[in-house]
């Protein structure tokens, strides 16, 4: 059996932690530069609010509900999410995160379902301050099932029984089926195929003929044969940095500053990883909401020689990047980079021509850089294209305090 375990309304409910006045109370969480709504409470659900409407559409309608809108705190949501991944970890061994609220682990045979659920329910809810609902079903995709309909009614749900499974899927509009997007589900609905039991009982030859193997497999975990193992290893093939700025900006030296910090994130993940890159897109975009300006959007990409995880040969290879791309008169509110061709840095096969003992030169450095950073606080050393002290270049006006990344951000006991 496995089980998805996914954590309530995860924005808001880490807000909540340490901010009681929140509890009972319309919240919402806004995207980069105070923009769209991306999280909300229950109380915010019951008033109607849509998930990813611009918030200047309903701000004086749901500050007179007495709601409450917060910026995105992020590392404040990456940090509580390290720690309930790790409970997740040490209470069922391997697990796989499948976003930052949400993992999949699989459940020992003979194990009592439900005591177990909600003995870990409870743990997390008293360890961390965060409610989790948990779905269990034979297969990932049916715990998807399990798992939404454990959100909207009860926190824990068993999907195991064939006349139960059978009953939902009947419910279930095929295009809400786990791995199965609107274009694909047009093109099952042209063939009669509207509901999930509809796909159940479907002929798999002919899934496997018309839509390949990746919907055959689908239709056999709706029908309770596990064909999609946890995998813990991620396969990631690039890491993406990207962000759009709180002004418009003209200059190539100030876009070239902003997207350095881009590739010093990207650069250090890549590190935690273990992994290298072979190379770097660099892209740049206007406006495209202001149609007053001139509209121009741009990419390019940067191979490296051999491949790393050196932050000074991205920052090198983005300058040269940029320089291509850039054009003057041109008002840019848009930038990223996309770091390409991710391989482990053990499974890297060396270049014979390559100076090896200057990789290794590299790697020595890079380890001393993060150690430092790690020791002493991020930007306590960094490059020189880079701006001072740390800047996100995102408006985040409503944003609470870094209560555990930071000590300036700890919680005040009045």
């Amino acid at each position: 059996m496995y089980a998805l375990i996914d954590c309530d309304n995860f924005f808001v409910s880490c807000e909540r932690i340490f901010q009681p006045r929140l509890k009972g109370r319309p919240v919402v969480v806004l995207s980069n530069n105070d923009g769209c709504v991306v999280a909300r409470s229950y109380e915010a659900k019951d008033l109607g609010i849509p998930m990813g409407i611009p918030f200047f559409k309903i701000e004086n309608m749901f500050k007179s509900a007495g709601g409450i809108a917060l910026s995105s705190n992020y590392e404040l949501y990456a940090d509580i999410s390290r720690r309930i991944m790790s409970l997740i970890r040490q209470e069922f061994g391997n697990l796989e995160i499948y976003s930052i609220d949400e993992a999949f682990v699989r459940l020992p045979d003979n194990t009592a379902l439900g005591r177990t659920a909600a003995d870990f329910h409870d743990k997390i809810l008293r360890y961390v301050g965060v409610s989790v609902s948990i779905g269990i079903a034979p297969t990932k995709t049916l715990c998807k099932i399990a798992g939404e309909y454990a959100k909207k009614h009860r926190k824990i749900y068993i999907l195991n029984n064939k006349e139960l499974i059978s009953a939902h899927l009947q419910r279930l509009d095929v295009a809400d089926i786990w791995g199965i997007g609107h274009h694909t589900a047009r093109k099952l609905n042209f063939i009669g195929i509207f509901t999930g039991e509809e796909l159940r009982t479907a002929p798999l030859k002919m899934l496997r003929a018309a839509f390949g193997i990746n919907l055959e497999k689908t239709a056999l975990e709706l029908n309770g044969r596990a064909c999609l193992d946890i995998s813990e290893e991620e396969n990631s093939k690039s890491i993406i940095c990207s962000r759009s700025f709180e002004t418009e900006i003209s200059t190539p030296e100030r876009l070239e500053q902003i997207i350095a910090e881009f590739v010093d994130s990207a650069c250090l993940r890549l590190r935690q990883k273990n992994a290298v890159a072979g190379g770097i897109c660099v892209y740049i975009s206007s406006n495209r909401f202001n149609p007053k300006h001139i509209q121009y959007q741009n990419s390019t990409v940067i191979n490296l020689e051999t491949p790393g995880n050196n932050t000074a040969r991205f920052l090198h290879a983005m300058h040269l990047g940029l320089r291509q791309i850039f054009r003057p008169g041109i008002l840019y509110k848009r930038a990223g980079i996309t770091l390409l061709g991710l391989q482990k840095d053990n499974t890297l096969q060396p270049d014979l021509l390559s100076p090896t003992p200057q990789n290794d030169k590299e790697r020595s450095l890079m380890r001393a850089f993060d150690a430092i950073n790690a020791k002493l606080g991020r930007k306590s050393i960094y490059f020189g294209i880079q701006a001072s002290g740390i800047k996100h270049y995102i408006r985040r006006r409503l944003k609470s305090s870094s209560y555990t990344t930071s000590w300036d951000g700890l919680a005040v006991v009045r």
